[in-house]
């Protein structure tokens, strides 16, 4: 019932979205969008498909499991196609968590490895969304990019202080021998193994940072293939609102609702809605050859199982 009702969310939002475009006046404030330029967005989305797989890899390591790059590109590309076409209770992380359970030892490592890597990763597209947002505070004074603002300096701020008074206030061992932290033995387990291999810890957000940087370029050239000038750090913010709306769980693969944050997004930059609305349909396109891909993968890995 639940998987029904994201469906619809996806439909009506998705309806909607294209129903308030104004087809008669498109043509006056969008170009036909540059063919050469959407390939090139398209081998960006390409180029994230390893670069995801390393970051994946490295935060497997950290957690000392070790599993060879192209058996992790085939389980993120099968996790894709399933996170598109199949919206099962298990999901394309779950998935994945599936596929690279230790068969001894801490069985969580494998989920903990998937939860750094997409906690990294968010939180390096909000810091790069931030800095945008800092950059346009004074062109483009709007609400909702003052309380991004505001905010990220709060998040940024607290986890100082937090971090700071938890090192004091509660040091290592402190609560080691309490009996109900036993049940939390295994989170303290995967945090130990974060803390002991700060080189991999580093890859994994250099990779992140690269994955985020081209998912910002891929916007920037994308609303420059519609004729339409912006910069780098309107496309960050907008990258990053998109991907606050996408972590919401209400529709199938964030359809329709991503597609909406961009419009909105892109409006307070000065972007008009035809504009934005085109680039969002244009780059949910762009997606279905890379999950009919990753669909084949999933039959033929099926095939042979």
């Amino acid at each position: 019932m639940k998987k029904y009702l994201k469906i619809a969310v996806s439909a009506i939002l998705l309806g909607v979205l294209i129903y308030k475009i104004n087809w008669k006046n498109m043509y006056q404030n969008i170009n036909i969008p540059s063919l050469p330029i959407v390939s090139f967005v398209f081998l960006i989305f390409l180029i994230q498909f390893p670069v995801s797989a390393y970051r994946w890899k490295k935060s497997l390591e950290i957690h000392g499991l070790d599993f060879s790059f192209l058996f992790l590109q085939k389980i993120l590309c099968i996790g894709f196609f399933i996170n598109t076409f199949l919206p099962t209770s298990i999901g394309g992380d779950g998935y994945r968590a599936l596929k690279t359970m230790p068969g001894e030892g801490d069985k969580s490592r494998g989920v903990s490895a998937i939860l750094l890597e997409r906690i990294l990763g968010f939180l390096v597209l909000l810091f790069l969304g931030l800095l945008g947002a800092v950059f346009l505070l004074r062109k483009y004074p709007t609400p909702a990019i003052k309380m991004y603002v505001i905010g990220g300096v709060l998040v940024v701020i607290f986890t100082i202080i937090a971090k700071t008074l938890l090192g004091k206030l509660f040091p290592d061992g402190f609560l080691g021998g309490a009996s109900w932290m036993k049940r939390f033995d295994a989170v303290k387990n995967n945090i130990q193994y974060i803390k002991c291999d700060r080189a991999n810890l580093s890859r994994v957000i250099l990779y992140s940072i690269v994955f985020q940087l081209l998912a910002i370029t891929s916007i920037y050239l994308l609303f420059l293939a519609v004729g339409v000038k912006t910069g780098i750090a309107d496309c960050a913010f907008i990258a990053a609102f998109a991907g606050i709306a996408a972590v919401l769980p209400i529709s199938i693969n964030g359809i329709g609702v991503v597609e909406g944050s961009m419009v909105f997004s892109a409006a307070q930059v000065g972007i008009v809605y035809d504009q934005a609305i085109i680039v969002a349909l244009i780059m949910r396109f762009l997606t279905l050859p890379l999950t009919l891909i990753c669909g084949f993968v999933y039959l033929y890995d099926a095939a042979r199982s």
